[in-house]
């Protein structure tokens, strides 16, 4: 499973650890795991960045910028991160402009704003570019909370290895912790529609900014979902991207497809059994025959259920758990054969269909679904370990740490902000990290103001998928008639 067994297994470590990561702080950042890092000047603070960041920084009238990963402005045409940053920077003398650009941003990245001695940090609409800070000693933020832990000298929590361990939590097929907890002492995570203020280490909650709007139709969701994927396809075409994404019977991935089918796509579906050695499930079958309408055939991998203690003896497993806090498992079957393709490819970016249930909604549909912002309702709506005193009390840190009551919420469903901020803020963002061991990545749907428009449909047609099938078909006619 290594991906370049010629290396050295320290030097492939190296190479893969944190891996498009950064740390935020008062002086460059110096650890044995940030050897060969970089350092370079944001107004008073440092941005300390791995060899294979992508940044741009910007400055004017006292105030330094810093865009750090993938950005683009669909709905003014903007594609180069470069762009995209001179538009913030103009705005940002005005919390209302600075915001509302921020608020039509799609990609993934971090955005650091210093001035006279204070740094704020945003996140993209999904937070998919992970940011974690520290709470006690050094003020700190980085990409990996393992890097906040390491530069202020925490050990791992207390509460970790039980709660881990827990039947409840290793029963659990998408793991993620409660609230905004790492495995660390005195790290936590940020969560998307929040920025962090340093050094004071204070998070603020900046949307919504108002009242939920009148509803949507679906003609008007539809319409904004067809911008926003052309929008991704010229990003790809401007920058000089080639597509890279996972096709299966999904929704999602069937909307990303249409939107890069003619960019020269890397397709694959990848299969799941004991031995790794079969090629055939509906997943499979229905990316066969979404691709071959187009004449495009995918990539089918079959892989192991579970990895063995053997195949997690490598330098990608290591990086894996690392760079995930641990909670995520020993490594992953498929990311190996993803960064044996994205080392092929030229400018290859990984296209992740995420995004779509945050227009959706996904706690609607289930049993226990949100009435009321309280601590009891978010630890059952997160339902591991729910009565237990460590979740709950994470909960209750959250809540308050980021402002999330019903008031601060102005009329949205707790439903949609919980799924958003805490599980896609959480889970979805480290699933991103752990791609970037492979290759550059990107979520497919990402948008303050998609998500925004998507929720104000009436519940019914928000879950009828309604709006994502006409903007397929509309991307990909030939879509129509293909039956998965």
């Amino acid at each position: 499973m290594t991906l370049l067994p010629s290396l050295p297994a320290n030097a492939e470590l190296d190479r893969l650890l944190y891996r498009n990561g950064f740390v935020v702080s008062k002086s460059p950042a110096e650890a044995p795991s940030l050897a060969g890092w970089t350092s370079v000047p944001v107004g008073d603070a440092y941005l300390t960045l791995h060899p294979e960041t992508r940044f741009v920084t910007a400055a004017a009238a006292g105030r330094h910028l810093a865009l750090v990963g993938l950005a683009f402005d669909p709905e003014r045409g903007l594609y180069q991160e470069s762009d995209v940053l001179a538009a913030l920077l103009d705005a940002v003398a005005n919390d209302d402009d600075f915001y509302a650009v921020l608020d039509r941003l799609a990609g993934r990245f971090a955005l650091i704003v210093q001035s006279d001695g204070r740094t704020e940090i945003y996140q993209d609409a999904m937070g998919s570019r992970s940011v974690f800070y520290s709470t006690a000693g050094a003020p700190i933020a980085a990409s990996h909370a393992e890097i906040v832990a390491d530069l202020i000298g925490a050990r791992f929590a207390d509460f970790f290895v039980p709660f881990l361990t827990s039947r409840n939590y290793q029963q659990r097929d998408v793991k993620y912790l409660p609230g905004v907890a790492t495995p660390y002492d005195h790290v936590v995570q940020l969560t998307p529609n929040t920025k962090l203020i340093m050094p004071q280490q204070k998070v603020e909650r900046f949307w919504p900014r108002k009242e939920m709007g009148p509803e949507t139709t679906n003609e008007e969701a539809t319409a904004a979902l067809v911008a926003h994927l052309h929008g991704l396809r010229w990003y790809l075409a401007v920058n000089g991207r080639r597509p890279v994404l996972g096709l299966t019977a999904g929704t999602d991935s069937r909307g990303v497809f249409a939107a890069t089918k003619d960019s020269s796509p890397v397709i694959f579906t990848y299969v799941r059994s004991e031995s790794a050695n079969l090629t055939g499930s509906s997943d499979a079958r229905a990316a066969a025959a979404i691709a071959g309408a187009y004449g495009l055939e995918p990539q089918v991998w079959p892989i192991h259920n579970r990895l063995t203690l053997n195949q997690t003896d490598d330098a990608l497993s290591e990086a894996f758990r690392r760079s995930t806090g641990y909670y995520r498992g020993p490594g992953s079957p498929w990311l190996g054969r993803l960064a044996q393709t994205g080392a092929k490819i030229k400018g290859g970016l990984f296209i992740r269909g995420f995004g779509g249930e945050v227009m959706r909604g996904f706690y609607q549909s289930q049993e226990k679904r949100i009435t009321k912002v309280n601590v009891q309702q978010l630890s059952n709506a997160y339902d591991v370990n729910a009565g237990s005193h460590i979740t709950r009390s994470f909960f209750e840190d959250m809540m308050e740490r980021v402002s999330l009551t019903t008031e601060s919420i102005m009329g949205y469903d707790p439903n949609d902000i919980f799924y958003w901020e805490h599980r896609m803020g959480t889970w979805g963002s480290v699933s991103m990290s752990e791609a970037d061991l492979a290759m550059p990545s990107i979520v497919g749907y990402n948008s303050r103001n998609l998500f925004a428009t998507f929720m104000a449909l009436p519940q019914a047609i928000r879950a009828s998928r309604s709006a994502f099938a006409e903007a397929t078909v509309e991307l990909a006619p030939l879509l129509k008639d293909v039956d998965v």
